[in-house]
């Protein structure tokens, strides 16, 4: 199983030479994985969240100032040999999928095939705004945006006729580095949207913090990888960072392929990977 640090991409005071810095520690530290976020915005108005019943005010420290993902990790790529460069995740709808296979695929080939492209079809209806696409695209339309992308990698001439997005015959570079295109993992929030990324993607990307829904997730996922996110000190990854050596040990009995983990203040980098060369 391999283990990846979240990085702090988003924050009112985030410093991209502290992501740099991150990265490069974490591939020094032995950790196979990096990944940052996407968010477009912070509405100041409390927004409605899919599944939760009430309004929300979305967190001013995580949400006010988000470096774009893509540019973040081109810059960590430049600094860095080995480690992964993953996304967790984009909101693939908010992007045409011409523009977002080209800019990852350019990411994949500049980093030396190391992308692992985590997407969702987004859910904040000021984003969608902002992005001029139907909230109603949300889902569904993922199913479409994700095969325009895959025939953007594959061979040209490319071409792709749908409800959404219609491509003309067309060379379209560049193509990923990697042989067989850039790994797509799906990140999902509802039970449609899980079978939806098992079915569509490469893997599916559960962000959970207890044992009994990832349990359901890896049944829903049919075999295809697990990409797991989740919080130290939540509920999976408690106690020291001894104990973490527990949690990662019960993730990888139970299947999950690669964990990514979010820290909080109180432990480093150093204390992650202790624990992911402990289960090794």
């Amino acid at each position: 199983m391999k283990v990846g640090l979240a990085l702090r991409n988003g924050g009112a005071q985030v410093d991209g030479r502290e992501l740099v810095a991150a990265a490069v520690g974490a591939e020094e530290a032995g950790l196979d994985s990096v990944w940052v976020m996407d968010r477009w915005l912070r509405p100041h108005a409390a927004v409605d969240i899919p599944g939760v019943p009430v309004p929300v005010t979305m967190p001013a420290d995580s949400y006010s100032c988000v470096f774009d993902p893509i540019e973040t990790l081109t810059f960590i790529a430049a600094r860095t040999e080995r480690i992964l460069l993953g996304t967790s995740a984009i909101n693939a709808l908010y992007h045409p999928p011409v523009l977002l296979a080209r800019r990852l695929a350019t990411l994949d080939r500049l980093s030396g095939g190391r992308v692992i492209a985590g997407l969702t079809s987004g859910w904040m209806a000021e984003e969608f705004s902002v992005a001029g696409v139907p909230r109603e695209r949300a889902g569904v339309g993922l199913d479409d945006h994700v095969a325009a992308m895959r025939a953007v990698w594959g061979p040209d001439p490319v071409t792709h006729n749908s409800d959404h997005y219609v491509i003309p015959t067309s060379d379209i570079g560049p193509k990923p580095l990697q042989d067989n295109g850039i790994p797509i993992m799906v990140g999902y929030t509802t039970p449609a949207g899980a079978r939806r990324a098992a079915r569509i993607g490469d893997g599916i990307h559960p962000y959970r913090n207890d044992f009994d829904s990832l349990v359901a997730d890896i049944a829903v996922a049919g075999g295809k990888p697990v990409v797991l996110r989740t919080d130290v000190g939540a509920g999976i990854l408690t106690g020291s960072a001894r104990q973490w050596v527990d949690g990662l040990a019960r993730l990888e009995e139970l299947g999950v392929d690669h964990v990514l983990v979010q820290l909080d203040d109180d432990h480093p980098v150093e204390a992650l990977a202790a624990a992911a060369h402990a289960l090794r």
